[in-house]
């Protein structure tokens, strides 16, 4: 409710640079109170708690069915659309419950006090986060309609998200267990919804203006770097630091001397006065053939312009592998290793070999779990796609978002 205050305040307040003044105080208050949770919350999880044991996106079904507590903060979200039994955590909670369901990479209160509650009193944890294909506009914008930044898949885990390569996540060890196999017509549906994703440019965010853009020398390759925020908790646990951006913007000028090196920054970044309003090039000044491209552009757009990608650990690299570009990483997001990518880290646990079909299946139709905000129901990835694109059409004809497909 308070939250919905302060946007309803900063929306109606007449002159937009107060409201961005204002908007920017918010932010920046919100991320270093979301810091300390993080940090506090790592610091419990990190320790021995009870875990669900060997949980797979075979049970979920049934924990979704179970009585499960979830944060106050995320009643509102869709992600209530996927469980049938839920309550509200509060300091003093005495009631039972199956599961606690923490949302999010670090997150916000009272998590730390909901993760201290499971492990006092024996109470398995599952770790929610974003899936991706998740919303309009991103979960940060606060002046818009909350249908445009609720999100509407997410993935679970009983250990570490998917993104973390500091240990064994599940994910990793779906992807790596040689005896998960897929009939030709389950890699056929993986073919046909990447297919469906890159004809229509969707991604984790869709608010982004869709066109051609024009970078540099005609006729001359075009190499992108992309940038993150900078603190992203995926960089420090895919097993990169602030050293790793360094080094891989240093080799795509080394490798690839003769074509235009493109520096993308990182749509996620909230606004000026916020640490994660920096990336990690943002002082980095455009010279001879090196070109930064800030400008707010679908992914899909740019990656269809480009002809590699160096990236860290960002999905960015994921959705370059379906537009079929050369990815090289220089950190272990989830889909390197597997002998898709061109990685500068060897992650000795990953020893399967994958095509692209194949974890396209694992991550985003057996990993990932979808809702329809219209039917208030779970669906299937096809019918969240269908969703997402009505929603971004919604978006874009109000706020008159170029589109130039």
């Amino acid at each position: 409710m308070k939250r919905k205050i302060i946007k309803l305040f900063i929306l109606f307040i007449p002159i937009q640079k107060w409201r961005h003044l204002l908007r920017n105080k918010y932010l920046k208050t919100t991320m270093i109170e979301f810091k300390k949770d993080k940090m506090l919350l790592e610091n419990i999880l990190s320790g021995e708690y009870n875990t669900i044991s060997d949980t797979s996106m075979r049970n979920m079904q049934d924990i979704f069915e179970s009585k499960c507590i979830l944060p106050k903060k995320h009643l509102g979200n869709y992600i209530n659309l996927l469980f049938k039994n839920t309550s509200v955590f509060s300091a003093d909670y005495t009631h039972s419950a199956n599961y606690i369901v923490l949302r999010g990479s670090g997150s916000w209160s009272p998590q730390p006090e909901m993760a201290n509650w499971a492990v006092k009193n024996h109470i398995p944890i599952i770790r929610s986060e974003d899936g991706f294909l998740r919303s309009a506009d991103t979960w940060c914008n606060t002046v818009v309609d909350e249908k445009y930044t609720n999100g509407i898949s997410f993935t679970f885990s009983n250990d570490v998200h998917y993104f973390d390569a500091t240990k064994s996540s599940l994910m990793e060890r779906l992807i790596n267990d040689k005896s998960l196999t897929f009939s030709s017509k389950e890699l056929a549906r993986a073919r046909k919804c990447i297919d469906f994703i890159v004809k229509n440019h969707l991604t984790k965010y869709n608010h982004q203006p869709i066109y051609s853009p024009k970078i540099g020398r005609n006729g001359v390759q075009k190499i992108l770097v992309i940038d993150q925020s900078y603190g992203d908790f995926s960089i420090s646990k895919g097993l990169a630091n602030n050293n790793t951006f360094t080094t891989m913007l240093e080799t795509a000028i080394k490798e690839n001397p003769q074509a235009d090196i493109i520096i993308k920054t990182h749509p996620d970044a909230l606004a000026k006065g916020t640490e994660r309003a920096s990336g990690y090039y943002s002082g980095y000044k455009a010279h001879d053939n090196i070109y930064t491209f800030t400008a707010p552009i679908n992914p899909i757009s740019l990656l269809q312009y480009c002809d590699k990608v160096y990236v860290c650990t960002t999905q960015f690299g994921f959705e370059a592998l379906m537009c079929n570009k050369e990815v090289h990483t220089f950190g272990m997001p989830f889909y390197a290793g597997w002998g898709l990518t061109k990685d500068a880290l060897i992650c000795e646990r990953r020893t399967n070999k994958r095509t692209l079909e194949e974890i396209f299946y694992i991550a985003y139709i057996l990993y990932s779990y979808y809702v329809n905000p219209d039917t208030r129901k779970q669906c299937e990835i096809e019918e969240a796609m269908d969703y997402l694109l009505k929603l971004r059409q919604e978006y874009f004809e109000e706020f008159k978002i170029r589109k130039d497909i």
